[in-house]
């Protein structure tokens, strides 16, 4: 129709402004005819969807109410059978369990026939079996005291047996060991005296010779060389002069050992009195215990040192007998006794006036302040 009409606008003889205002206007016209078209199809599906959306759920609502309904009588029927089934289940047990005590209760006493008759049994066995057991033991008993009896006797005689045949052993080894060193020692023996005859023979003859000899040169010495005396006392006096010298050059050696060792002995005297005049110099303001500890103290300090190591241990030594007479002279305060002197006037003691004395003097020596 559309193009009915464009063709008819086309072949008509209106100009052109006139046409495009047609063309507009029917533009616009088919426009709000296809969306008034538009609005009345979709409200009409609309009210056929909601129509349709009602019929769904009418129906959807029936068939579940159905279902439901056939499930909930089911459901109803199957808890019924339950319930019907577990009373038959009680009653079935309950006759079940009465059959099964009655079975249990007649199996068990037959088993405690059976078990009380077996032991029966078993202890006429047990009877019988330690009657065998003591019997069969007896007999071996007496056969080991058989055998060990025997066992004795063999040990005996073979004992015996063993010292005669040893005995006869020991004879007869020892003739026959008689026999062949008597043998022997006569081979020997003959062998022997024939040599020691020979060399008696031989020994006598040197003994003859070497007198002849002897005497010849004696008397040759004698007569023919008298002038090896003189040789021989040339010889013996220088051999003594060399023992002398010898005997002389061992006592110098001696004697510069023994200057020595007394050199050595006096320094270390000279060293000990000086040591000794020296602690006790040193030493003389100590009381007696203070001086036992000093003498401790500087056991090991050489002699040249003393002075100096008792400079170094005396304010050490000094403070603990400070502290020591500070106490005992609080304490003597602290316990102080009352006197009853009448109108005497009370004199210190001599004894503190001592130590206080003593004190200074040390402290005095050791070059300390009071």
């Amino acid at each position: 129709m559309a193009v009915n009409f464009e063709d008819l606008i086309e072949s008509s003889d209106i100009n052109e402004e006139v046409r495009t205002s047609i063309v507009e206007a029917w533009e616009s016209r088919l426009a709000e005819a296809k969306e008034q078209l538009t609005a009345e199809l979709r409200e009409e599906f609309a009210q056929r969807y909601e129509h349709d959306k009602g019929l769904i759920v009418e129906a959807v609502d029936g068939f579940i109410h159905q279902r439901v309904e056939a499930e909930i009588a089911e459901m109803a029927e199957d808890k019924k059978a339950v319930a019907e089934e577990r009373v038959a289940y009680k009653k079935a047990i309950s006759e079940h369990s009465t059959k099964l005590n009655t079975f249990v209760s007649e199996q068990l006493a037959k088993e405690i026939k059976e078990l009380r008759a077996e032991r029966s049994n078993v202890a006429e066995h047990v009877t019988k079996l330690d009657d065998f057991v003591v019997e069969q033991l007896a007999g071996e008993l007496k056969e080991f005291h058989s055998d060990k009896q025997e066992l004795v006797e063999q040990k005996v005689k073979m004992m015996r047996e063993g010292k005669k045949q040893l005995a006869e052993s020991k004879a007869d080894f020892i003739k026959r060991a008689a026999d062949t060193v008597e043998k022997t020692v006569n081979a020997i023996v003959k062998e022997n005296v024939s040599s020691f005859k020979d060399d008696i023979t031989a020994a006598r003859e040197n003994d003859f010779g070497r007198r002849i000899f002897e005497s010849f040169a004696n008397e040759y010495r004698s007569s023919y060389l008298n002038e090896t005396s003189d040789v021989k006392d040339l010889q013996k006096e220088l051999a003594d002069t060399k023992k002398t010298l010898e005997e002389a050059k061992a006592e110098a050696e001696a004697t510069a050992e023994a200057k020595q060792l007394v050199e050595s002995k006096l320094n270390v005297a000279n060293d000990l009195m000086d040591r000794k005049d020296t602690l006790s110099e040193l030493l003389k303001p100590l009381s007696k215990s203070k001086k036992e500890l000093m003498v401790d103290l500087l056991e090991s300090v050489k002699t040249e040192n003393l002075e100096k190591q008792f400079n170094k241990y005396l304010p050490s030594v000094l403070d603990g007998e400070v502290q020591t007479k500070e106490s005992r002279k609080a304490l003597n305060e602290s316990v102080k006794t009352t006197e009853h002197t009448g109108d005497k006037n009370v004199q210190p003691s001599s004894e503190d006036e001592q130590d206080v004395v003593e004190i200074n003097q040390i402290r005095k020596l050791a070059g300390l302040s009071n």
